[in-house]
């Protein structure tokens, strides 16, 4: 076997090649073995010895070698002994399968083999490995068959955690712009769908575009943003900020949309300002060279509003990169206290992403640790900024380990799905239809809260879950983790039962609307109109959840 595969294990793979070679059937025998920890009694010492080492070493051997070395291997009598292990390894942390899978993907031999590997391995691999296998489970057209269901579920925990990490995986988007079945499967239908799917399909592109091949169809790019275009302008951050950044990454491709980006960033439009902003901050490092003067001027004024730099902050993930001395600039305003809670929630949610995705974390703790010092100690007059400041406590507790609000729901599913993005757990599927159990209880206490008598602080906080919950109900993120069972010994985990916190949270917009009509025929003060329009906003907020969850 040739690469950079030692005698060793050259031996260990001849050495079952041989066996194989006399008895075939021996070939589930060694995948059980490699699937599962105890040995197998088919083997005798010698296959045994053999297997446990090729099960020590391949691993390692996949993360080391190159496209040559994988191509050698696989036209060696040894190359199904590969695959076998390949394939029983599907949920291996320490391996890497994805590129290994595409050339055998390429070879007439293996190509059905390498496929149906392939599934298994986005079904329960790790986020960096799975997703690079997506395109092996074949055009649109495809990837509704039976056999797929599994993995297009998992791909949506992956895409969505990929996105909470900003992520780029270019190897999506040749296969994603090759036909327009695909990106209609993967991208333009969720982007119509259920707000969880609006949410999958922003962050699908921000992952991919910059994968895009520059000689893709026009029709298809035009496509592409005709579906971004509703995303950009959705009013729900999930949304917009993805399809914003993924805007910026496009345009630093295809050059023409820069000039887009300067009208919109000079536009009188607010909202087009705030999209345009983000997206052009987000803009490659090549990109910026050029154009970084005109975000030099913007993160400069100080006529500013709050707004402009907390859009400018949204693009961290890239900036912090591509530009460190424009994030540095913006930063510093920001650590001083301009754009206030707004600002500041956004550079930490954008730090927050980084730490989330782990390379910079020693590097981003400093400005990290210095806004959690800030948003503990904040003192606000009005609820809006209680939320702000809350929940930037809560975006920076992972430099703490600290435990999260009881009451944020929302926060204890999307970590989750941040495991579940690394491997298929049965205990993680458990505890998120338990989490899903327990929304009814949350928004409730959560309701109670808000309309007591507490501090404005304790009924923000409560506003951030009650909200939480209303928005965690319309994304059911423990659908796609319930959907995939991992491995072949797992028990299902039933769906929640949900009609019970549906009527809940339709009810509340109503409920909540004529608390506000009382609210305002008594008078109460200008004190009190403050809170009593945070409620009004909280209510249209919770009437879209509820439609959302209704539809989804």
């Amino acid at each position: 076997m040739a690469g950079d595969v030692n005698d060793e294990l050259s031996e260990a793979l001849r050495t079952i090649h041989g066996s194989l070679e006399r008895s075939p059937a021996l070939a589930g025998a060694y995948y059980a073995h490699w699937r599962h920890p105890e040995p197998s009694p088919a083997l005798d010492d010698a296959m045994r010895a053999a297997a446990e080492l090729v099960d020590e070493h391949l691993a390692a051997w996949t993360v080391a070698s190159d496209r040559q070395a994988f191509v050698a291997a696989l036209g060696e009598p040894t190359a199904k002994v590969v695959l076998i292990w390949c394939d029983a390894s599907s949920a291996n942390q320490d391996a890497r399968l994805a590129t290994l899978l595409k050339v055998a993907a390429s070879m007439e031999a293996w190509r059905d083999h390498a496929r149906i590997v392939a599934r298994n391995r986005v079904v329960e691999g790790p986020l960096v490995d799975a997703l690079p296998c997506a395109p092996l489970l074949g055009p649109g057209e495809e990837l509704g068959a039976p056999e797929n269901r599994e993995a297009l579920a998992r791909m949506e925990v992956l895409i969505w955690e990929a996105g909470a990490r900003a992520l780029e995986v270019p190897e999506l988007g040749a296969w994603l712009w090759d036909r327009e079945t695909t990106f209609e499967a993967v991208i333009g239908r969720p982007a119509r769908g259920s707000l969880r799917g609006r949410v999958l399909a922003a962050r699908c592109l921000e992952v991919a575009v910059r994968g895009m091949p520059m000689m893709t169809d026009p029709a298809l790019v035009g496509r592409t943003l005709q579906v971004m275009q509703p995303l950009l302008l959705h009013p729900e951050p999930l949304v917009w900020i993805h399809a914003a950044r993924a805007f910026g990454r496009l345009a630093g491709t295809f050059e023409p949309l820069e000039g887009t980006l300067l009208d919109w960033v000079h536009g009188a439009t607010p909202v087009l300002r705030q999209r345009a902003m983000t997206a052009f901050a987000s803009l490659p490092s090549s990109r910026l060279a050029f154009l970084g003067h005109e975000l030099e001027a913007v993160i400069d004024s100080p006529e500013n509003e709050a707004w402009v730099l907390a859009a400018a902050a949204a693009a961290t993930p890239y900036l912090y990169h591509e530009r460190r001395d424009l994030w540095d600039r913006l930063a510093a305003r920001i650590m001083r206290g301009d754009g206030g809670a707004v600002a500041a929630r956004a550079l930490g949610r954008g730090l927050g992403t980084l730490w989330r995705r782990g390379p910079d974390r020693e590097a981003i703790r400093a400005p990290f640790r210095k806004l959690r010092r800030r948003a503990r100690r904040a003192r606000a007059d009005v609820v809006d900024d209680w939320r702000r400041w809350l929940e930037l406590v809560s975006v920076t507790d992972p430099l703490d380990a600290a435990e999260r609000d009881p009451l944020d729901v929302e926060l204890g599913l999307e970590n989750l799905v941040r495991v579940a993005a690394e491997y298929d757990d049965e205990e993680a599927d458990a505890r998120a239809a338990r989490f899903a159990s327990t929304l009814a209880t949350t928004f409730t206490e959560a309701r109670r809260v808000v309309l007591g008598e507490g501090s404005v602080r304790h009924r923000a906080a409560a506003m951030n879950a009650f909200e939480g919950c209303a928005r965690s109900l319309a994304l059911r993120l423990w659908d796609p983790l319930l959907a995939t069972r991992p491995g072949e010994r797992a028990e299902p985990v039933d769906e929640p039962e949900l009609e019970e916190t549906w009527n809940l949270v339709a009810r509340a917009p109503a409920e909540l609307l004529e608390i506000v009509r009382t609210r305002r025929e008594a008078s109460e003060g200008d004190d009190d109109e403050a809170f009593t329009l945070a409620l009004e906003v909280l209510a249209i907020k919770l009437g879209g959840y509820a439609l959302d969850a209704c539809g989804g």
